[in-house]
């Protein structure tokens, strides 16, 4: 009894000059104040330690009441440990046999928003955010004649008292004990993939089964794994250092990788077109190839006749020059040519025209009782003989018509020729000329 009297008078002395330090460190060093909001303050009281991360941040300033009857723990820490966050939590716990409490508090995650004050009130860590553990003389009140018998009284109350209040009680229970949330997280994850755990375990019992059935191939199977383990396990150091290097191969092929997948993001919309194409091409294919037997020859004879030409075309090139420079140089007075038929075709010339020739022919044209007929007369030289300009009769060229007979060849004809050779050319000529004219 006297080694626990001292004990807890070094626990005491402990405990003030700790809070003296801290004070002397509040003193000399600038401090920020927050709030945490809790349903019971649980024996806290201004003067108590403030803890972060397990080291002595500060002090609770005051503990007062919310309207909602609730315990607001107004608290000062040095400034070095703000901000807190949004996901920031706090917890009452024990120290000592004592069972004085103490405030302990996680500012949160870095990448969660600060925490910020509302309604002139410093950042607070709201209700949600708290716990509040049960602690051993908790426990043993229980068993003490007026808290035993105000806990019977409790339980027999407890069904009036909580009915139609089990989601406030679940919140209460959460906010006391985190684990208790993540467990209710968890089974809820669990309740919403019953049906994929229900495959999962049906698809186990069919492997299980098939590996009972073959015990032979499973053990081959369980050898190769062993094998390739201890091939994988020899070669550990250089998996090591594939490993260590995959990160900045993977930093340098992000890129490539991000283009892969906008071109397969893109390319699915084809594939399915083409899938849907797909009998159509295949169609195509199938009656290409009888056109494709028949002009395989006539390919080939083409490419003969490409290969022929290609001498001429590169003979034929000068020409095309001259011809492109031509029709450069001619360009304005074509275009003026152009302008200059349709100003003639605007204004009726070639009715006209043609109105002319046609009432001149018809003014010179013979006649009868039934129609015209414009008198022609063909010439049809040869060597130039009879189509050119003499005085005297040349042989075997005449300038009458119908029956009249031909100049006999005479000796001073301005072009001689053979006799024979100009009966045979003036004959077809003279007698379609008699025909005209009949």
């Amino acid at each position: 009894m006297r080694r626990l009297l001292v004990g807890m008078m070094l626990l005491c002395l402990a405990a003030i000059g700790a809070t003296l330090a801290l004070g002397q460190r509040a003193d000399g060093s600038s401090s920020a104040t927050f709030d945490v909001i809790f349903d019971d303050a649980r024996g806290l009281v201004a003067g108590q330690l403030v803890k972060v991360a397990g080291a002595q941040a500060g002090t609770i300033e005051d503990v007062t009441l919310t309207r909602d009857y609730r315990a607001r723990i107004q608290a000062s820490i040095e400034s070095k440990f703000m901000p807190f966050h949004r996901d920031a939590t706090c917890t009452i716990r024990p120290q000592g046999l004592i069972a004085e409490n103490y405030l302990q508090c996680d500012p949160g995650s870095a990448d969660s928003p600060v925490l910020r004050g509302v309604d002139g009130q410093p950042p607070t860590v709201p209700v949600t955010h708290t716990t509040e553990p049960v602690s051993l003389l908790d426990l043993f009140d229980i068993f003490n004649l007026p808290t035993r018998e105000r806990l019977s009284v409790l339980l027999d109350e407890l069904g009036i008292a909580t009915a139609g209040e089990g989601e406030n009680i679940n919140a209460i229970l959460r906010r006391a004990n985190p684990a208790l949330a993540l467990a209710d997280q968890a089974i809820g994850i669990l309740n919403r993939q019953r049906a994929q755990l229900r495959e999962a375990i049906d698809a186990t019992g069919a492997v299980a089964a098939q590996g009972a059935a073959h015990t032979a191939a499973l053990q081959d199977f369980l050898a190769r794994a062993a094998q390739l383990t201890a091939t994988t396990a020899a070669h550990r150091r250089s998996l090591s250092e594939a490993v260590a290097r995959l990160p900045g191969l993977l930093a340098v092929a992000q890129p490539a990788l991000t283009q892969a997948d906008a071109l397969l993001r893109g390319g699915t919309p084809l594939l399915a077109r083409l899938r849907t194409a797909a009998p159509l091409l295949v169609r195509v294919d199938r009656d290409f190839r009888p056109f494709e037997a028949v002009a395989v020859p006539g390919l080939a004879r083409v490419a003969q006749a490409i290969a022929a030409a290609i001498p001429a075309i590169h003979q034929a090139a000068p020409l095309i020059a001259a011809l492109r420079s031509y029709l450069e140089r001619s360009l304005g007075n074509t275009r003026l040519f152009a302008r200059l038929l349709i100003n003639l075709q605007a204004h009726g010339f070639i009715e006209n025209f043609f109105s002319v020739a046609y009432y001149i022919g018809a003014s010179l044209a013979r006649h009868d009782s039934i129609s015209h007929l414009l008198g022609v007369l063909l010439v049809g030289p040869e060597n130039g003989r009879c189509g050119s300009y003499a005085t005297t009769p040349v042989a075997g060229c005449s300038a009458h018509y119908g029956s009249q007979p031909a100049y006999a060849p005479e000796p001073e004809a301005r072009h001689p020729a053979p006799a024979s050779a100009t009966g045979a050319t003036a004959q077809p000529f003279n007698r379609l000329a008699s025909y005209l004219l009949r």
